[in-house]
């Protein structure tokens, strides 16, 4: 089931750029821009609830309600949190437990048979799309001759 997970943010101006805080959860970004900081926000929001994917502790519970300062702008940050909780498996990890290349995980990947989400350069894949994977994975070398006649 897919959960929803939404906290508020304050977005500021500094000599940097802006900068997007959650003072709930303790957890601070920037961008360049107003644009560059949401994005960056909501990354943050959605990378921070990667840790609790398959934990037992729970995050702390939303709260909107946060203290605004001048010159601060409130937002509001969603991401679903479910949807990411099974992609916690690395390229290397990947090419560990299905015995390829890095190149035939990318081609899984465009192939659309394995599931992944970008994150910065890496890519986080899919768990229960590398055990179907696994699964159906055939034996490496030619069928033997009495099975191939069938």
């Amino acid at each position: 089931m897919k959960e929803r997970m939404t906290y508020a943010a304050r977005i500021y101006r500094d000599e940097h750029g802006f900068v997007a805080e959650f003072p709930q959860l303790d957890l601070v970004t920037q961008g360049k821009d107003m644009n560059e900081a949401l994005f960056m926000a909501s990354d943050a929001l959605e990378t921070y609830f990667l840790d609790y994917a398959h934990d037992e502790e729970k995050p702390p519970a939303s709260d909107l309600n946060i203290e605004l300062r001048e010159g601060d702008t409130y937002a509001i940050i969603s991401t679903e949190v479910d949807s990411m909780a099974d992609y916690d498996l690395t390229t290397k990890e990947v090419m560990e437990l299905l015995s390829v290349s890095k190149q035939r995980v990318a081609q899984l990947r465009d192939s659309d048979k394995l599931s992944a989400r970008q994150q910065g350069r890496d890519y986080f894949h899919s768990r229960s799309d590398v055990e179907v994977l696994r699964q159906s994975a055939r034996k490496a070398g030619r069928p033997r001759k009495e099975l191939a006649a069938h």
